[in-house]
């Protein structure tokens, strides 16, 4: 993992996960009205909790609508975790410092990848270069 840093917001917003969830956070984004949680393998079934009841409690502490993935090293694998959309196929491409990473989705779905103004595909930019040092985050 690369140099990952919390701000006060991310702090409290993570301690308020972990209490409530009883689940680790590996990675945490904060949004003005949504927050992503990074966990480990396995265990987002624990931190949604039987009907997103366990999440909905934090979703009301935090006042942001949450998503919960479980992470994983292999980028492909993390990315499927993260995106509701089919992925044709995940290139990655290593020059020297620089790691990028290439999304292949169908046409119809790459809206979905991209979200709403790019804010999804940022999120996305965000934990991985967060969680895998990638640089780049490209969406064909």
């Amino acid at each position: 993992m690369g140099n990952v840093t919390y701000d006060t917001d991310m702090l409290r917003a993570i301690n308020i996960f972990e209490n409530v969830t009883g689940v680790d956070t590996v990675d945490c984004v904060i949004k003005e009205d949504e927050a992503y949680f990074v966990v480990p393998e396995g265990k987002a079934g624990m931190a949604i909790g039987k009907g997103g009841k366990i999440v909905q409690k934090v979703q009301r502490k935090l006042n942001k609508d949450i998503k919960v993935y479980e992470y994983s090293d292999n980028i492909g694998k993390f990315l499927n975790n993260i995106l509701s959309a089919d992925i044709r196929g995940v290139d990655v491409e290593e020059n020297g410092e620089e790691k990028e990473v290439e999304i292949q989705v169908s046409r119809e779905n790459k809206g979905r990848v991209v979200g709403k103004n790019g804010n999804k595909i940022e999120s996305i930019r965000n934990i991985l270069a967060r969680t895998h040092d990638v640089d780049e985050v490209t969406v064909e």
